[in-house]
């Protein structure tokens, strides 16, 4: 015959040592989120390098105006942008908007693009690299 369960049996359970864990756990997260910001930021200079290799201007004007942006949106989320310009219109090339998208009258001659798309193989692998990297070591 089956036996029958107290159906209101009192168990406790004490586990010491909780508060270590959770602050050890919030410095690994804040440890990683470090390493993921370094690492979109060594991606975004792998494009920059591209790009500064392909400015079809040989004043040097667009070139020195070529810089990454890195930051965090409204939503929280880490960034890291290559873009022309140094942001306050006045001293912007204007005229690379016209090289990369073209005119009526002239063809468009990209180079952010492309140097994004030349790029995407050498970012998976740095990515792919830096992410079981960081893995290993939240994990010893």
């Amino acid at each position: 015959m089956a036996r029958r369960m107290r159906q209101n049996s009192n168990m406790r359970i004490r586990v010491d040592g909780v508060e270590d864990i959770i602050r050890a756990l919030q410095r690994a997260d804040e440890a990683l989120q470090k390493e993921l910001h370094d690492l979109i930021s060594e991606c975004a200079e792998i494009v920059f390098r591209e790009a500064d290799a392909r400015v079809p201007i040989l004043s040097g004007k667009a070139r020195n105006t070529l810089r990454i942006e890195v930051g965090k949106n409204d939503k929280g989320v880490f960034y890291a942008n290559v873009v022309v310009g140094n942001g306050t219109g006045k001293t912007d090339p204007y005229y690379i908007t016209f090289y990369e998208l073209g005119t009526s009258r002239q063809e468009p001659r990209p180079f952010m693009r492309p140097s994004l798309d030349k790029s995407k193989s050498k970012i998976r692998a740095h990515l792919i690299a830096g992410l079981r990297a960081a893995i290993a070591r939240q994990g010893s």
